[in-house]
């Protein structure tokens, strides 16, 4: 290794070259082709950018260019190898879609050394006929395996075409077997395999699955927007159900940025800027737009819609627990998605969940069954109260046809008591009211005697 890198490794805190940066360094020193593949996380773009940048002669035309799958890893990559080339009195230039093509014409006229791009720029560019590669010596492509399908791969054949070099070298990078024949036809050439994929890396990642119903799944993120130093790329498989979600935390005014294709790159740029700087608790994505990103210290990754294949489990865990640091997964899903990703993936998944969240649901069901126990009588109280009912309507049943069958009471007819009254004639009984009418009439209007009763 460069002296000069290896005092800028300590002073940027780097103890130790990882696994897949001590296996390649040999052979992509001397111009080999090989295809090296190596866990999500362990350093891959420094294993293909200390060998080659001493190998480059300053001012002297375009000699390397790396092809990555997305917009941001390939801005990634750039920032990247420009720290260690700014040692070498070196310069990289970025050629990607979205972004200005006149800014990247008036720097590509200053012909810098290494060149980091996505296809669909390059291939344009050299059909335009702006951009010569007849100096190049060296053609890396990172995440291999994506590169070499379907659209892009044309356009890598295209590129490869404009080389027109047998004894460039061809370099190839990723976490993915990639089928030799694809590579061996596209660049005429036999790949040295360099595999460190067993190799184990000290790492501590802790991978999780929480029970959560597809219509709550939002509601857990902005649970876990909650917690203090916590920030976690969200992993989705459309960009549809991304902009959903994306506008119900924008509601619930939870801090998040989003990374999906057809954004404009300065969109995108400043995405990834908000997230890097802990202005975003969230970056929600998808596989595509986030392959290989690299967020130092990257605290989890969250699975909102689960992966399709262990490959893809494999890349989104792979943001987290980066070169041996702790990281956490958590998936979201019901009981038939664990049993399905535990199939699909060789790690060991726990079911668990943030303290107090997922106990809550058994809380809850544990307290409204033990209402419904109280509420409700147990079977052998049911049982006795229904020989209870039985017996009482037994005796009702008796006592009713006892009073049927009994003779009724004859009441007898109630003696008239006969009063001794007194016989009065017709006559004297208007005698004897004449007399009273004129007894009235006499003391009509005097006062009444007191008689001390």
């Amino acid at each position: 290794m460069d002296a000069r890198f290896e005092t800028h490794m300590i002073e940027v805190g780097i103890t130790q070259a990882t696994p897949i940066q001590v296996a390649t360094a040999e052979a992509m020193a001397a111009g080999k082709s090989i295809d090296a593949l190596a866990p999500t996380g362990t350093g891959k773009t420094l294993a293909f950018t200390w060998p080659i940048l001493p190998r480059l002669v300053a001012n002297d035309a375009e000699q390397v260019l790396i092809l990555a799958p997305s917009q941001e890893l390939a801005m990634q990559t750039t920032r990247v190898m420009r720290e260690w080339a700014a040692l070498l009195d070196l310069r990289v230039l970025a050629l990607t879609g979205g972004a200005n093509v006149k800014n990247q014409l008036d720097r590509l006229k200053k012909h810098p050394e290494v060149l980091v791009g996505t296809p669909g720029r390059v291939a344009e560019l050299v059909d335009s006929g702006k951009l010569k590669l007849g100096r190049l010596k060296t053609l890396i492509l990172d995440e291999a395996d994506i590169l070499l399908q379907e659209e892009t791969a044309d356009q890598i054949d295209h590129i490869w075409d404009a080389i027109d070099n047998p004894e460039v070298q061809v370099a190839m990078f990723g976490a993915t077997e990639l089928n030799p024949a694809i590579a061996a036809g596209l660049f005429d050439r036999d790949f040295e395999r360099i595999d460190q994929r067993d190799v184990p890396m000290p790492t501590s990642i802790a991978h999780e699955f929480w029970l959560t119903a597809t219509d709550q799944r939002a509601k857990r993120l902005r649970q876990l927007a909650a917690q203090k130093k916590f920030q976690a790329m969200v992993f989705f498989n459309t960009t549809k159900q991304l902009k959903i979600t994306a506008s119900y935390l924008a509601h619930e005014h939870v801090a998040m940025a989003t990374l999906a294709r057809g954004d404009s790159s300065s969109t995108r740029q400043k995405a990834l800027e908000d997230f890097r700087k802990g202005k975003a608790k969230f970056l929600l994505t998808t596989d595509v737009a986030a392959r290989g990103l690299d967020i130092a210290d990257l605290t989890a990754v969250i699975n909102f819609d689960l992966p399709r294949d262990g490959e893809t489990y494999t890349h989104r865990a792979g943001r987290t627990g980066r070169m041996g640091k702790a990281g956490q997964v958590i998936s979201f899903g019901n009981d038939h998605d664990l049993r399905d990703l535990r199939r699909k993936v060789a790690v060991e998944i726990n079911l668990t969940g943030k303290p107090g969240m997922a106990a809550k649901p058994k809380v809850a069901l544990e307290e409204r069954q033990l209402k419904e126990t109280e509420a409700k009588p147990s079977a052998s109280q049911t049982a006795a109260n229904d020989v209870q009912q039985v017996v009482v309507d037994k005796v009702e049943t008796q006592v009713v046809e006892q009073r049927k069958s009994s003779p009724k009471p004859v009441k007898k007819p109630a003696k008239k008591v006969r009063k001794n009254v007194e016989t009065v004639s017709r006559q004297d009984r208007f005698a004897k009211e004449k007399q009273a009418k004129r007894k009235h009439s006499k003391n009509k209007g005097k006062p009444k005697r007191f008689t001390g009763e």
